[in-house]
């Protein structure tokens, strides 16, 4: 009975000094709160998109290729991607969208999934 007793009373303190959070309003304490570093399944799933979009970029042609590269991973304007292949500016964005075009042609043709 005792043991009950100093049970029951150690929960009201440990309740009385612990401030209580009620989240019946509209703001939600789990969006705030969320882990947003790589775990083991994240990086490997990572890991996998970039090795498929790796093979999907091996598929286009050479020309293609060259300037989504410069585009997207050098974060180069298409002036400079221009002056660094010797062709016009319009040249280049057509070799760019030709390589999106092509690409997705590839993705349905493979029937592949990119999500990260």
């Amino acid at each position: 009975m005792r043991i009950s007793h100093n049970l029951v009373i150690d929960f009201f303190r440990k309740n009385n000094r612990m401030p209580k959070f009620d989240n019946a309003g509209d703001f939600n304490i789990f969006s705030v709160l969320s882990d947003s570093s790589l775990n083991a399944e994240k990086t490997i799933i990572k890991e996998q998109v970039e090795n498929d979009v790796r093979r999907l970029l091996d598929e286009l042609p050479v020309d293609q290729k060259e300037v989504l590269m410069m585009r997207i991973y050098n974060d180069m304007s298409f002036k400079e991607i221009s002056d660094r292949t010797g062709v016009s500016i319009n040249t280049a964005l057509g070799r760019m969208r030709y390589a999106l075009i092509n690409l997705r042609k590839i993705i349905d043709k493979h029937n592949i999934v990119l999500t990260n």
